[in-house]
Order: C-alpha cells, then structure tokens, then sequence
C-alpha cells in the first residue's frame, strides 16, 4: 500500500488594525533596515526593492497606524534622515515576539500530524488587493440620503473629513452607518494637485491640504505625494507640462482636490 506523504502545517500571520491588514514580515524587514541604515534608499537596495515602492509601503504603515512609524528629517530624502519612532520600534519588538511563539506553536502541530493528517482541509484567507494609489482607513460621520443617491462623511486620521458620493443601493449593501470603519479608495489619477487653495471650491469636490513630500517623475506625467498635517499622504498626477508650470519643490505648500464620486467606498465584511 502507498504510504501518504505527511502534511507539513505552514502558515504566516500579520498584524491587522481596524479590521485589516496592517503589517506583516516584509514591511517589518523594511522597518528593521530603515532602523539599521537611517536610510529609506538604503533598505530598499538591501531588500532589492524599488525605491518607490519601500515608500509606499511607510506611507501606507504611516496612514493606518495610530501614530507614524517612520519620519523624515528636513532635508534627509534621498540619503539619510530616515528614523524610526518609538511606535516604530515596538511594532517590531512586538512582532518578533509573537513570530518566535508562532514559529513553536507550528512546531506543535507539526509534531502531532500523521498520516491521517492528509485528510485535513486548509483554508487560506483571501486577502484585498487594489490597483487604487490612495487607501485610507476612515470612519462613517453621517449619510445624507436623497431620492437616488447618497452623500457619505467620512473622517480619515487627524480628523480630516471628506465626503463621497454613492447610490442609495450601496449605502444599505455596505450597511453604511456612523461610526462603521471603511476604506476610502481614490485612484490617483482622479486626483488634481494644485499649489493654492481653491477659494470657492466647486459642489461635490474634497479639497485636502498639506506639504510635498516628494515628486516621482515620468516620461508623460508625474506623481506628486502631498502629507496632510496629520501625517496621512495623498498622492495625484500631473502632466509634465503642469507640473513644471506650477513649479512644485520637495517641501512646498500645496492641494490636493478630487470628486466625491471618485471615491471608493470598501469595507471587509
């Protein structure tokens, strides 16, 4: 008789906030070489990553968080600068922890499967990917409902608010109530950055203010990442041609505004 392989029990685990998912060992890698290097740049070289992409990764840590886990001195991008804070630090220690109890609590497993062990069925959990360049965790303030469609409020970190337009349809699907946790997505290609304010703002458009964090230039257009005073980014497009004109710089006041439609409104379950 064929004798069944023994099942090997593998799993991974992750830290999730506000019902999703916040931090797992590759963002925690980033963390501990941000924390060895002192360098955004540095630890994307070590962990073969893009430089784009390891701050993408700080400014989607530094959105969900409580509090940021990473911050840039004046003048430190591209070299230096770059240090963990205290929540930081914890995050980490916290981590290591729960993995070396996580690792033994396999272990035990593994030691106690036979055989038999093959007719056990796994579950994976599916996990939410989005192409959307700006995910913000926010949390429902009020919903306006009309005879077709429906105005949300939603409150983002630092006590930002804004408010997105839906049908009436899906304000009953998602059970959209105040006080409910939700994503707000908003591609960045929906959002216009502007160096001033727009006085008289235009109905049904979200106006967020901040400083330029960076610039990442295109052969077409550019993505500008404005940080909002709470610490939360928001990123938008321009074409060259604008973005010259309005002269932007690495520290410059500027806005970011987008319609309440371009806003997507996603919650876990």
């Amino acid at each position: 008789m064929h004798k069944s392989t023994p099942l090997h029990v593998g799993g991974q685990f992750w830290f999730n906030l506000n019902e999703s998912t916040f931090l797992g060992k590759e963002r925690i890698a980033l963390l501990e070489q941000i924390a060895e290097r002192g360098s955004i740049t540095q630890a994307a070289k070590a962990l073969k990553i893009s430089y784009k992409a390891a701050w993408d990764a700080v400014d989607t840590m530094n959105n969900i968080a409580p509090a940021p886990v990473v911050e840039t001195a004046t003048g430190g991008r591209g070299g230096g600068g770059t240090r963990l804070t205290e929540d930081g630090r914890q995050l980490i220690a916290a981590y290591r922890a729960i993995a070396a109890e996580y690792a033994r609590f396999l272990d035990g497993i593994n030691a106690t499967l036979g055989d038999s062990a093959a007719t056990l069925a796994l579950l994976q959990r599916l996990a939410m990917r989005t192409s959307a360049r700006n995910q913000l965790i926010g949390k429902v303030i009020a919903v306006t409902v009309r005879t077709v469609d429906a105005e949300v409020l939603l409150e983002i970190q630092g006590g930002t608010r804004i408010s997105v337009g839906v049908t009436n349809e899906s304000v009953e699907l998602l059970r959209l109530y105040p006080g409910r946790q939700v994503w707000a997505l908003i591609k960045a290609v929906a959002v216009a950055i502007h160096r001033a304010p727009i006085a008289e703002l235009p109905d049904k458009i979200n106006q967020l203010c901040g400083v330029v964090q960076r610039v990442i230039r295109g052969d077409d257009s550019v993505e500008v990442v404005i940080a909002l005073p709470s610490g939360v980014t928001i990123r938008g497009l321009m074409t060259t041609a604008q973005f010259d004109q309005e002269g932007l710089c690495d520290g410059d006041a500027a806005c970011a505004s987008f319609p309440t439609s371009a806003v997507i409104i996603g919650v876990n379950h």
